[in-house]
Parts: structure tokens; C-alpha cells; sequence
């Protein structure tokens, strides 16, 4: 028992640190596409996989936006898909997408890293907001619609549950999230932010 307490105890000390050197980065993107994106974004939420395994039409058009097949995680292929369909729709080239093509959050966030503006790291709207596990690879990313105090946002997820019961980095769906930027996301701590400076 006492082992299991200072564990607990470095465990919390390490996320404490985690959260404290949260991170933003700025990187360029479009007035009129991060508006649209956002519309796109709203416009998912409700969608649910097909069978629980990461598939339906939906989520395989998200994955395919990356690269990817049915069955792979896709909270970060669903934010690509929704500036890549609202280039499509503006008529904009692929190149006028803002963030990094890929199912990898921790890709996606180390990419925003050697082309962003790195800005002070409070979120605002339209950010994105990424987890990780601590020494893993795995992570996760939502986008912010509203921010509120204490560090709360609202925040819409792929590859989500609905609630607080259930998987939060690979639910069954797409929904509205409140979050907060201090806190655990199961096993995972808040890395940082991408937001968008539009030009």
C-alpha cells in the first residue's frame, strides 16, 4: 500500500509539471477556412461508429482523408477531414490546410512545433488541444469551441465517448466535451495547444 501511495504521489508530481509547461503554438491559416472548418466540426457531432471498431462511413472518410483504413484511431484524422472538406468546398488547395496531414496527434502537434509562432499557452477558440501519455506515443486532440474559468473548456472529440464512463481517447463517436486543461484525461496530461493565426 505504501508503494502504491508514492507512486500515486510522483505520478501526480510528474503531471503537475506536465500541465505547468504547457505549450502554444500559432500557425497561419485562413480566415474564411477556419470559419468553415468550425461549421464542419459542429456539423459531426452525433456521428457513430458503425460497430465500435473505429468504422462507418463517416469515420472511414475521416481516416481516408490521412492516409488511413477503417479501424485506426481517428480523433486526429476527424480535425484534418474538417479543414480538408472545407478547402474542398472553398476551392482552396490542399497546401492552404493548416495542420499536419496525419492520423498521429503527436506528429500533428510536433509538426505545429517547427512552423508555429509559439505564443502564450492559453487556450482561446478554435485551438486545438492536445494529450499525451506520458513516455508513450499515444495522445489525443480536440478542438476548443468556448472557454470558460478554471481552466474549463468545450471542447468537440473524435473518436470519443459521450460521457465520463467509457473510453476518452477511443469512444465510439463524435461529441461535445467539457474538459479541463489541468486535468487527467484517463492516463494522459494536456501537452498543449495549436492555435490559429489568420491571415
Amino acid at each position: 500500500m505504501k508503494s502504491f501511495v508514492i507512486i500515486t504521489i510522483l505520478l501526480l508530481l510528474v503531471a503537475s509539471v506536465e500541465t505547468f509547461s504547457l505549450q502554444r503554438y500559432l500557425i497561419p491559416c485562413e480566415g474564411k477556412l477556419l470559419l468553415l472548418s468550425r461549421d464542419s466540426l459542429l456539423a459531426q457531432v452525433g456521428v457513430k461508429e458503425k460497430t465500435g471498431r473505429n468504422d462507418g462511413r463517416k469515420v472511414e472518410s475521416y481516416l481516408r482523408s490521412v492516409g488511413l483504413a477503417k479501424g485506426n484511431p481517428y480523433c486526429a484524422a476527424g480535425q484534418y477531414w474538417c479543414f480538408y472538406s472545407s478547402a474542398t468546398d472553398l476551392g482552396m488547395p490542399k497546401k492552404s490546410i493548416p495542420i499536419y496531414r496525419t492520423g498521429s496527434t503527436v506528429t500533428m502537434f510536433n509538426e505545429a512545433m517547427k512552423i508555429g509562432q509559439k505564443s502564450n499557452p492559453y487556450p482561446i477558440i478554435d485551438d486545438l488541444m492536445f494529450w499525451r501519455r506520458l513516455n508513450e506515443w499515444r495522445g489525443h486532440v480536440e478542438r476548443i469551441i468556448e472557454v470558460k474559468k478554471a481552466g474549463w473548456v468545450v471542447t468537440v472529440g473524435f473518436n470519443t465517448s459521450s460521457g465520463d464512463k467509457g473510453s476518452q481517447d477511443d469512444g465510439g463517436g463524435v461529441y461535445l466535451r467539457k474538459r479541463n486543461i489541468h486535468h487527467f484525461l484517463g492516463r494522459m496530461v494536456v501537452r498543449g495547444f495549436i492555435g490559429f493565426k489568420t491571415v
